[in-house]
This record gives structure tokens, sequence and C-alpha cells, in this order.
């Protein structure tokens, strides 16, 4: 496995205005890998994630495929990285299929045609279909349910088809049967040599199905570690509460508050 999708962090400072959330934070995501963000509301994983989108200006090194950030133009970081925002909401009036190919702009540049190409055209759908939204082509966005519209923006990640990935709450809106299959979906990115960064607030879901985790509170990184490690001493550590382990009958361990 090459470096070129590592994402590798140092003395990084991230914040809105004159405020800062993160304050000197070291780290890396291995490139290859599904890694798990996790903590409470207002920790900072938000923030995190827009700041390895480059959406937020920054302070330190934060370093992808070797390579500072900053100097990486918006055209080239639109074809490295792809983003699934914690909401999201289209206003133009554009069907499913519309929203789902914007993904492919990154890679069409300033002088295509307009028209998708054959490739881009296999790509969506594609997509539609691993997201299972293809009874909705042709169904305006507006009068998408939530869960719908979460799993457009997956789909439009998966048009897109950057070697970084990053969600933020991917399935908060969606059923127990849509969030299997969005977290296999994951997996089965990562295994191909996808980096993904979840954030989520599910910690069993995640645990389940990264290979790390980053654990952040106030701001800062905790704990940053191979999932394995993750335990009740970290949970209740990172959420201040209690914690303990639940066994099913196949073995597996769940964590839940006291």
């Amino acid at each position: 496995m090459t470096s070129e999708t590592e994402i590798r962090f140092s003395g990084l400072d991230v914040g809105y205005g004159n405020g800062l959330v993160l304050s000197g934070l070291k780290g890396s995501v291995k490139p290859g890998t599904l890694t798990a963000l996790i903590g409470s509301n207002g920790s900072g994983k938000s923030t995190l994630l827009r700041a390895f989108a480059g959406l937020l200006p920054y302070g330190g090194s934060l370093m992808l495929n070797e390579r500072e950030l900053s100097a990486i133009t918006r055209a080239e970081l639109g074809r490295l990285v792809g983003v699934v925002p914690q909401h999201t909401k289209i206003t133009a009036q554009f069907t499913v299929y519309d929203a789902v190919e914007l993904g492919r702009l990154p890679h069409q540049g300033l002088t295509g045609t307009g028209k998708p190409s054959e490739a881009d055209e296999r790509m969506v759908m594609k997509a539609v279909a691993r997201t299972e939204l293809d009874h909705l082509l042709l169904r305006d966005v507006s009068r998408l349910s939530g869960g719908e519209a979460q799993r457009v923006s997956v789909a439009t990640v998966l048009a897109q088809d950057p070697p970084v990935m990053l969600l933020d709450e991917p399935s908060s809106a969606l059923d127990p049967r849509h969030t299997a299959k969005v977290f296999h979906l994951l997996r089965e990115l990562a295994d191909a040599g996808k980096t993904l960064v979840v954030a989520a607030h599910d910690v069993n879901l995640a645990a389940g199905f990264a290979d790390f985790f980053i654990a952040m509170k106030n701001g800062k990184i905790l704990f940053d570690a191979p999932v394995e490690k993750l335990d009740v001493h970290v949970l209740e550590q990172v959420y201040d509460a209690p914690f303990e382990p639940y066994f099913s009958d196949k073995g597996e361990k769940a964590w839940h508050t006291k």
C-alpha cells in the first residue's frame, strides 16, 4: 500500500472566524482503511472532516498525497476527495439522476460539452444501483425523504469515485436496513483501496466496520488507535458516562451506557 491517499497532520489548528475549534492536533489516517471518528456533540468531528476536505483554512500542517492540502488546487482536490455532509439540501430543480451526476463534474473539466460521457453515465448508474435509488431516478430531489436524500449524497460521492471519502454521519436519517447497506458498502470501498473517514454517533456500528478509530473531545484527539483497542476505558473518557460491554450469543461485543 502506498501513501498516496494517506492524510497526515501536525500542529493542526482549525476554527471559524477568530475562534479555534481544533488546536494542535497530530495524527494520520492510513491509506486503504476505514477510520471511525467518534466523540460527543461539539467535540470537533465535523470541523476535522471539513478541514480534511479543504473547506476550512487551517494552521499547522495537513498533508494529502505527501503534499500540503492548501497547495492543492480546487480542481484537483475535487478529483481526490469526496464529501458526504451531515446535512444535505438541494434547492435546485434536479432529479435524482441530475444530483448524482454532479459527482462527475470534477472529471469533466471546464471545456466539456455539458453532456455526460458514456463512462460518466456508467458511474452514475452504478452508484444509483449500489444505493438502491433505481426507482427514484426521475424523482425531484425536493420530494425525497430525509433518508432518500442522504442516500443520494452517498451515491453522488460514489459516482465521483475519489480515492479519499469523508462522510459525516452518513446513516443518521436511514432506517436499519439501509444503514447496514451503507456501512457494508463503505467497508467494501476500504477493502478495494479507498481511504475513508466516517464520523458516527453509533459507536457499536462504527466499530463493527472500521479498521481504526479517532476519539475526540473538546477539540482534542484523546485516542487514535486500531479499533480493537476501543474499550470501556476509552468510551468512558470520551463520553463522560459509564459503559459496560454486552456479548451476543455469537460472541460479538457491544457497549452500552449504564
